[in-house]
C-alpha cells in the first residue's frame, strides 16, 4: 500500500511539472516595445489620433500579441469616426482580455454609435456555449483549465484505486464525479469554441458601407446594405467574395467584396485559420 501511495505521489508530481510548464508556455507573450508605447499613448494624448494609430499598427504588425495595445488601437480609430476597425480592435483586445471592463465598456459605446446593431445572443447552443466562455476566458484559457482538469481527473482515478473502502475513498469518489463532470464541460465548451472560430469566423465591416448581393458578383441582385461596425460570420469566400451571415438573432445571408470586412481573429495571436 505504502509503494503505490508513493508512486501516485510521483505520478501527480509529475502531472503538477507538466501543467506548471504549460502555464508558463501559454502564459508567455510576444515583447512588447515600451518606448514606442509609450510614443503612441502621448500622441494619442495630443490629439494626433493617426500618428498615433501608426504606431500602434507597426507594434502589431511586428507580432506584438497585447490587448492594450488592440484597445489603444481601437480608441484611435474611434477618436477618427472609423467605428468599423474601433469595433474590430475592441474585440481583438477582448479574446486576449475578456474580463477587462474598459474594452467592455468601450466596445458598448462603439456598438451603439453604429448604424447597424448585431449584438443579441446567438441562437444556436454551440454559439451561445462559445459566446458565454469568450466572455471570461481566452482560447488558450479555455484550454489549459481542459488540461488541468484532465490531469486532476487520471490523478484521482489512481488515488482511488489505492484506498480500501472508507471515508477517503469515499471523499475520493466525490471528487472524480466533480471533476469528471467538470472536464467533461470544459471540454465540450473548448469544442464549441474552436468550431465556431473555424467553421464560422467572426467578422466586422469595416468599409463605410458595402452592398450585400444575392450571389458573389456585382451582376447579381442586391438585398441590402450593411454598414461600417456591423459584427458578420464568415461562411465561405469565393474569389474576391466572402459569404456571411448575421450574429446572433441578425437574420440576413449574403455575399460581400472581401475587402470590406476583416476577421476578428488573427492567425499569428488567435491560432485560427484566416479567410
Amino acid at each position: 500500500m505504502t509503494r503505490n501511495i508513493i508512486a501516485t505521489s510521483m505520478v501527480g508530481a509529475l502531472m503538477f511539472a507538466v501543467l506548471t510548464v504549460g502555464i508558463l508556455f501559454i502564459s508567455m507573450d510576444n515583447s512588447t516595445d515600451v518606448e514606442a508605447v509609450s510614443v503612441a499613448n502621448q500622441l494619442y494624448e495630443s490629439g494626433s489620433y493617426q500618428e498615433a494609430k501608426i504606431i500602434y499598427e507597426g507594434l502589431i504588425a511586428q507580432g506584438t500579441a497585447d490587448s492594450s495595445i488592440y484597445f489603444n488601437l481601437g480608441n484611435t480609430y474611434f477618436m477618427q469616426g472609423d467605428l468599423g476597425r474601433a469595433i474590430l480592435n475592441y474585440q481583438r483586445a477582448a479574446r486576449l482580455d475578456p474580463r477587462d471592463a474598459d474594452i467592455k465598456t468601450n466596445l458598448a459605446v462603439a456598438r451603439s454609435s453604429t448604424a447597424e446593431l448585431s449584438t443579441s445572443e446567438p441562437v444556436e447552443p454551440i454559439k451561445k456555449v462559445s459566446t458565454f466562455s469568450s466572455a471570461w476566458l481566452t482560447l488558450n484559457e479555455t484550454a489549459l483549465l481542459a488540461l488541468s482538469l484532465w490531469f486532476g481527473l487520471v490523478f484521482l482515478v489512481l488515488t482511488f484505486r489505492q484506498f480500501q473502502p472508507g471515508k477517503i475513498r469515499a471523499l475520493v469518489q466525490y471528487g472524480l464525479v466533480l471533476t469528471s463532470f467538470m472536464a467533461l464541460v470544459t471540454v465540450a465548451t473548448l469544442g464549441s469554441r474552436l468550431y465556431t472560430e473555424r467553421a464560422q469566423p467572426e467578422g466586422v465591416i469595416v468599409a463605410p458601407v458595402v452592398t450585400v448581393s444575392s450571389s458573389p458578383g456585382e451582376e447579381y441582385a442586391t438585398e441590402y446594405r450593411l454598414f461600417s461596425g456591423a459584427e458578420v460570420n464568415l461562411l465561405e469566400t469565393r474569389g474576391d467574395w466572402a459569404h456571411l451571415a448575421g450574429t446572433g438573432g441578425d437574420a440576413f445571408d449574403g455575399w460581400i467584396p472581401l475587402d470590406t470586412v476583416e476577421t476578428i481573429t488573427k492567425a499569428s495571436h488567435f491560432a485560427v485559420p484566416q479567410f
